[in-house]
């Protein structure tokens, strides 16, 4: 679709089906006992390319105020109702998204207290058919069978109790119908600070702080597949088409390949869990390094028949914040990043790639460690990160395979894609040069500030550069 049209997504009401949660009380109407129902379904079977980390029915960055580029919705003013969002989505492309703030069934957000049930946001954005969310559950980092409301280690529950069941009744008999993917949990890894085994460097950036319910002991790796392994037991045995995912690894360091991973399988089994689930933040050009170390490990651990997904990548635009990457970081930086990261994760295997994140929580110069991650600014602007995102997602979703041509050999990068179609495109970035074989070629710089994609037939060889270019051909 061209960057002009503008598609409003209005979610379907929800309906009342037959009543499943038993033992669910509340004075709140939203939580009595239904399921919700899917609008019609246009979702793809196997989604190719997300968005993590989605604001919706959230405080609007600024309040009445549409950005001079931003799409016109039924609600203009607001850039964290659903329709802007979905709108957004079908401008882009998107097929999946992860982490919705306000609507996902983090355990705090259902039942932040004992029997106080909230479903409302996730009632409201959940069942839309275009897009498939992948919901996470228990607790954003730091996940067990330990209620919201404990705040003493005595109260820690390593496994399920009755109030993670109840919890887990809830979200289940609710939102089957219309949720095909659960993960258990996100980051687990960071638990590591709580293990007096493990010495300070080797604690996860950006693990915070430890929750109050800690156990003095820590947490292993190994209790940790445990509960996971229950967990997914428990979500199968109520709904038998779930698709469980591991909860998201916080990198690709050895900690979390070696370690980690091998523990949650020591203590869980290879079974419980059908997709293997990453993150990936540092420099784009130290990638394949580590994919490689969990292509290894996975081998290992006899999993490596698993699909595998990167479900959080992503890089800021802002030349101040150097938390993660410093190329010097810029808006040409960020956007050629949507290519190299995603395009690495597909050539590397992966089946689904995700983008963190749709608007920045902050803008360049804020000082955050997570400012200008977005595609929009906070103001909802498109950013030329969006532009190249909407040209990656339109010319090479879906596809059915890539080769690698170069894996970085001599500086060069160079993958070809073949999509469902039959058709081919070729995305090339680095050093040294390339030449189109194989039919009659257009090609185009991947990067343009105002989303202006010029193609124009390819010579006979092609000179590469940090700015990505697609070949397509006919």
């Amino acid at each position: 679709m061209g960057a002009g049209l503008a598609v409003v997504v209005i979610v379907a009401a929800v309906t009342v089906a037959v009543p499943l949660v038993s033992g669910v009380e509340s004075d709140d109407e939203s939580a009595d006992p239904v399921a919700l129902e899917q609008t019609a379904s246009t979702r793809a079977a196997d989604p190719q390319i997300g968005l993590n980390f989605i604001r919706v029915n959230t405080a609007d960055p600024a309040p009445g105020r549409r950005p001079r580029n931003a799409p016109v919705t039924s609600d203009p003013s607001s850039l964290t109702e659903p329709p802007w969002v979905f709108d957004d989505f079908v401008q882009l492309g998107v097929q999946a998204y992860r982490q919705v703030t306000g609507a996902d069934l983090l355990w705090r957000n259902i039942e932040a207290h004992d029997d106080a049930w909230e479903f409302e946001t996730p009632d409201s954005v959940l069942p839309n058919g275009e897009f498939e969310p992948i919901v996470s559950l228990f607790a954003m980092q730091y996940a067990s069978g330990t209620p919201p409301w404990a705040r003493s280690p005595d109260e820690f529950e390593p496994t399920l109790g009755s109030e993670a069941q109840e919890y887990l009744d809830a979200v289940i008999e609710r939102y089957g119908p219309v949720v095909k993917y659960w993960e258990l949990g996100n980051e687990m890894d960071h638990w590591r600070a709580a293990d007096p085994q493990q010495s300070t460097d080797k604690l996860a950036p950006g693990a915070g702080s430890l929750p109050a319910y800690a156990p003095a002991d820590g947490y292993s790796p190994q209790e940790q597949g445990a509960f996971l392994a229950r967990a997914a037991d428990y979500i199968r045995a109520r709904d038998p088409d779930a698709v469980i995912v591991l909860p998201g690894m916080g990198g690709l360091d050895a900690y979390v390949t070696d370690t980690w991973l091998a523990g949650v399988v020591e203590g869980g089994g290879t079974g419980f869990f059908d997709i293997v689930n990453y993150h990936y933040y540092g420099p784009w050009d130290r990638y394949i390094a580590g994919r490689t170390r969990l292509s290894q490990a996975l081998e290992r651990l006899g999993i490596d028949d698993k699909p595998v997904w990167l479900t959080e990548t992503g890089s800021s635009s802002d030349a101040s914040n150097t938390r993660r990457t410093n190329y010097p970081n810029s808006e040409d930086t960020q956007a050629a990043d949507v290519v190299r990261r995603l395009v690495l994760a597909y050539a590397h295997g992966d089946s689904l790639a995700i983008w963190h994140t749709q608007i920045s929580s902050s803008d360049a110069g804020s000082g955050g460690d997570w400012s200008a991650y977005g595609l929009h600014t906070s103001t909802g602007e498109r950013k030329p990160s969006w532009f190249t995102y909407q040209l990656l997602a339109k010319e090479l979703i879906p596809f059915s395979g890539v080769s690698i041509v170069s894996d970085g050999d001599g500086g060069a990068y160079v993958y070809e894609f073949t999509k469902e179609d039959g058709s081919r495109a070729v995305v090339a970035w680095g050093r040294g040069s390339y030449s189109p074989t194989g039919g009659s070629a257009q090609m185009t710089s991947m990067v343009a500030a105002d989303g202006e994609f010029a193609f124009a037939p390819a010579p006979a060889t092609i000179s590469l550069s940090e700015v990505p270019t697609l070949i397509v051909f006919s």
